[in-house]
């Protein structure tokens, strides 16, 4: 039986802190879903590479394990990277590098999940943009193929980095349902709200990082324009962790930290709640390989506001509710649409359950065991 090595380093974070990034959190749905398709055509292995001995033993799933114990560290990968370790070590037929990037030895032996081409279009100064510029494009023309979440950035990617259209497979990401659905019991839900996360009023929710396209300050501005023009009944949650210091004294200058509210460590089980919680969830970005929020708050029955850029009327469908640019405008009509109740939601909270339907692990993890299988010649 031919063997799949899967890099799963990216799923080390969440047995140790509880929490992952979207390519860490993408990569651990994937390998659990795997998991679940019976008589696979293929044996996985997961590896990891610390020096704490975490990696996909802690997933607890029938999958043999190499552990390399060794910090997890550009130089060291680089030089590992010189000679035929993983090759010799867990004589693998295919690797599936699932985080944009890895120095290996055997390029032409891996499968690569490339997220976005963010990079490539957009210079974030948070980011190590520059690096990734120079490092991905030639990665990608080396590699043995790729997977990318949207058409949107399969495009993208073919576009600045001249990649043949067909090594690119697009593959969606899911949605956990068993997490993210409407929880009917709206008293019990705010009531959790209340004690678990001390909310007490009703409110839009944003799910944002430090980002600059995620254009979450232009909402919180947009948002406090509301707030000095007329009565409003929302507040503003925030789950975003480490917000700009200017940004949480221009709030504060203007005497509505009562009114936003900064959330940080949520868990998916808070998240879901907060979810079914919130009128709508708004998420103003400018650029997102595919915007997992969107699926996992439609799954939860609440509407959706966002915009028509990259991934993200793709993913979203007819299920949201689309802003303008400039969206600073466009942000302050919507939610006064909502405050004056003149949106028709209950069509929208509809196609959003229906649209978030299309979504599953289950089916991600059977479309990539299909590359795979292509990949290996299997029959």
């Amino acid at each position: 039986m031919k063997r799949l090595l899967i890099d799963a380093n990216p799923i080390v974070p969440y047995y140790v802190t509880g929490r992952v990034t979207g390519i860490g959190r993408t990569t651990l749905e994937l390998i659990q879903a795997l998991a679940r398709i019976p008589n696979l055509p293929l044996e996985v292995i997961l590896y990891s590479q610390n020096m704490k001995g975490i990696g996909g033993r802690n997933t607890g799933l029938p999958f043999k394990n190499y552990h390399l114990y060794l910090p997890h560290r550009e130089n060291i990968n680089r030089l590992l990277a010189r000679f035929p370790v993983k090759e010799w070590w867990t004589g693998y037929d295919l690797m599936h590098i699932t985080h944009n990037f890895e120095y290996v030895y055997r390029p032409d032996k891996c499968v690569v999940t490339l997220h976005d081409a963010l990079f490539m279009k957009i210079r974030e100064s948070a980011f190590a943009h520059e690096k990734m510029r120079q490092i991905v494009p030639p990665f990608m023309h080396q590699c043995k193929h790729i997977i990318t979440c949207s058409e949107a950035s399969k495009r993208d990617i073919v576009e600045t980095m001249n990649v043949a259209p067909e090594k690119i497979t697009v593959i969606y990401w899911g949605v956990k349902h068993d997490i993210f659905y409407p929880q009917l019991d709206k008293v019990e839900v705010w009531r959790r709200i209340g004690s678990k996360l001390g909310l007490h009023n009703p409110y839009f929710l944003s799910v944002s990082c430090n980002a600059e396209r995620k254009r979450t300050d232009v909402l919180v501005r947009s948002y406090m324009a509301l707030l000095k023009s007329q009565s409003v009944q929302y507040d503003l949650v925030l789950v975003w962790g480490n917000p700009p210091q200017t940004l949480l004294e221009e709030i504060h200058a203007n005497g509505f930290d009562s009114r936003i509210h900064f959330l940080k460590n949520i868990s998916d089980e808070d998240l879901a709640l907060l979810y079914n919680g919130a009128k709508a969830m708004i998420f103003p970005s400018s650029y997102e390989g595919f915007g997992l929020p969107l699926l996992e708050s439609m799954a939860c029955g609440t509407p959706v506001v966002t915009c028509k850029n990259s991934s993200l009327d793709e993913i979203a469908g007819e299920a949201a509710i689309y802003l303008e640019e400039p969206i600073s405008n466009s942000l302050l009509d919507i939610m006064m649409h909502f405050e004056q109740h003149e949106l028709e939601l209950n069509s929208m909270i509809e196609k959003g359950l229906k649209r978030a339907a299309l979504f599953n692990w289950e089916k991600t993890a059977e479309e990539t065991v299909q590359v795979y299988s292509k990949l290996l010649n299997l029959s």
